[in-house]
């Protein structure tokens, strides 16, 4: 009869599990001088790829990926992967999200770019929380997008910014979203700030602050669900 020490087996489970998260954490590192740039380049490259579909992602440095080596494990490179398998159709992205904007930034440096397409989404208010832009300002600003953005827009909410005051920021702000989304009945409302609630160390990239692969697939929850049926 072999007697099995259940302590060991967990113990050796666990640290399994813990290399695997500082490996992924340690590659996030070595590639963090080059990311910004790469993922950058990555979405030139993915907007001129052909596609019968267009779909528009407006916002910030989650759009791009940032957190994770793969760009496309974004909310907006998830959203186009669940898109085309639902349609059956190839989607071109045209990410227009900027690592570091703002809604007023968005409103006033990326909605004039966005071309003709069959989808657009945004996803904003991260760093507005992070500097603390008053939410009536912010009002004003979403107010101002979602009414510019073409009807069947896809608009989500602020994430759980996880930890401190920067939290608190974005709890008021995603309610200040769904306030604003309420007046437009025309757009997809995207219930982010639900979906990331209470995310786990490593749904993180090395910085802590964005997510990695997995942190995204929580986002892609929401954007997916807020897909149109077909």
């Amino acid at each position: 009869m072999v007697c099995v020490n259940l302590g060991a087996v967990l113990r050796r489970v666990l640290g399994v599990l813990v290399l695997a998260v500082l490996l992924a954490w340690g590659r996030g590192l070595a590639a963090a001088p080059t990311m910004e740039a790469d993922h950058a380049a990555y979405w030139r490259r993915r907007r001129r790829s052909p596609g019968s579909l267009t779909l528009v992602a407006l916002g910030d440095s989650l759009a791009q990926g940032m957190g994770s080596t793969d760009p496309s494990s974004s909310w907006a490179g998830r959203l186009a992967a669940a898109w085309e398998e639902r349609s059956g159709r190839r989607v071109r992205v045209v990410c227009l999200g900027v690592v570091g904007a703002t809604a007023a930034e968005v409103l006033r440096d990326q909605l004039p770019q966005v071309p003709p397409a069959d989808l657009v989404a945004l996803g904003i208010g991260t760093n507005d929380a992070a500097q603390g832009v008053p939410p009536e300002e912010f009002r004003a600003t979403f107010t101002a997008l979602c009414a510019a953005l073409p009807p069947g827009s896809l608009v989500a909410d602020v994430p759980d910014l996880q930890r401190g005051p920067v939290r608190r920021a974005g709890i008021e702000l995603a309610a200040v979203a769904r306030e604003v989304l309420a007046e437009f009945p025309q757009l997809r409302p995207v219930a982010l700030e639900a979906a990331t609630h209470r995310m786990w160390p490593w749904q993180f990239g090395p910085d802590l602050a964005h997510p990695n692969r997995l942190g995204y697939a929580r986002h892609a929850v929401a954007w997916v669900a807020a897909l149109p049926a077909s």
